[in-house]
């Protein structure tokens, strides 16, 4: 039997925490369908560098973000509106797409919101529990609205029934080794306690900050500490610290991020979307420190919710965080008993299979039969979203 096709347009940018999830849902298409695919992004925003190295077809639009704050660039958005609006339905008009699905990020409103009006089905996936001022935008438009977390329904009210709550696709070799194995890779004694401490590729400069200060303290009670600080700190913070002990695996990059969970007692980071989703994956104690200026202040949404289902413990980052983290990290290795109650809970907010969700909603919505996926191949990458 032939297998079925579909033209697919994928939109999604300015963050890896758009991005990802586009790729993630990509995958889990291919192993059910033989897909004709186009992706619609920004000359210069991140995902112009993620898809051309997935070596998929790409087109750029050149829309930007309108700033909140009073910019001069501002002056140029109703041109760079217009002229995304007709690059639009040239690619629209010459691709044909049966589905044209969006991930979020203000590259994907022309391009939906015009597909929309040609017929094109348009599905969103919507990865924060705070949906971001593009979803809001065009939920109207949309055939279906794909939710990461129940809590973001309420913002959408208005579009419930075309709300499909499937979670964020992430990686499945996250849970692919054991901890014994992820400790002997890092050299840490089995019973040893261990801090995993990242703020995405780029680096978080106040929980660098903050790290630094609560080290000292931490390498005194035993604590081993898998840092990963950003490329673009990683200097400064190795100047800052000297000679670094044996008992801190400092790295500007963590390659292999299932060997640095797995490892983990304890995560200290933001809490972006995506690095949500891994957290309710591989189930894990954590203290989240949202990014202040993340648009919408969605991290601080993502992890007030997760804090208030009992996975994780949210710090804000201002004066105090380092003294704060310190008490937490402290706390939390002090109670076993706690940690497990926030594993437990984790699991509650753990959707494995989200990608196979999604793409089964997208092949629903363009009418192509529903096959089961050939295999359960890791599904997708990550990076924190800020």
């Amino acid at each position: 039997m032939k297998a079925p096709t579909l033209k697919l347009l994928l939109t999604g940018g300015g963050t890896g925490g758009h991005v990802y999830p586009a790729l993630a849902t990509l995958e889990a298409l291919e192993r059910r369908v033989v897909l004709s695919v186009l992706y619609v992004g920004t000359s210069r925003g991140i995902e112009a560098q993620l898809v051309r190295q997935k070596q998929l077809p790409y087109r750029s639009i050149w829309i930007a973000g309108f700033h909140r704050r009073w910019s001069w660039q501002n002056l140029l958005f109703p041109l760079k509106l217009l002229v995304s609006l007709w690059q639009s339905w040239w690619i629209l008009r010459q691709f044909r797409p049966d589905v044209a699905v969006g991930t979020g990020g203000y590259v994907t409103g022309p391009i939906l919101w015009l597909a929309a009006r040609m017929g094109i089905p348009v599905v969103l996936e919507e990865q924060d529990v705070y949906p971001g001022i593009t979803t809001r935008l065009l939920a109207r438009s949309a055939r279906k609205i794909c939710l990461a977390f129940d809590g973001a329904r309420q913002f959408l009210n208005d579009e419930s029934e075309k709300i499909v709550v499937t979670g964020n696709p992430v990686r499945r070799q996250l849970i692919s080794v054991s901890p014994e194995e992820a400790r002997r890779y890092w050299g840490i004694p089995q019973n040893a306690p261990v801090v995993l401490v990242f703020g995405g590729s780029q680096g978080a400069r106040a929980i660098n900050q903050a790290v630094q200060q609560c080290l000292n303290g931490w390498l005194q009670n035993g604590i081993y500490v898998i840092w990963q600080t950003g490329q673009r700190e990683y200097q400064q913070v190795q100047q800052t610290i000297g000679t670094v002990p044996d008992t801190v695996h400092l790295l500007p990059y963590i390659d292999d991020m299932a060997m640095a969970y797995q490892a983990a007692d304890i995560v200290v980071c933001r809490a972006g979307a995506i690095t949500i989703a891994e957290l309710a994956l591989v189930q894990k104690a954590a203290v989240l420190i949202p990014y202040p200026f993340a648009a919408g202040n969605h991290q601080r949404k993502n992890a007030l919710f997760v804090s208030e289902k009992g996975a994780a413990l949210t710090i804000e980052q201002n004066e105090t965080l380092a003294s704060e983290l310190d008490a937490a990290v402290q706390q939390l290795l002090a109670d076993p008993s706690r940690r497990q109650a926030m594993q437990q809970a984790w699991k509650e907010l753990a959707r494995p299979d989200a990608a196979d969700k999604i793409a089964d909603v997208i092949l629903q919505v363009a009418k192509v039969p529903v096959n089961k996926p050939l295999s359960h191949a890791p599904q997708g990458q990550s990076e924190e979203a800020t």
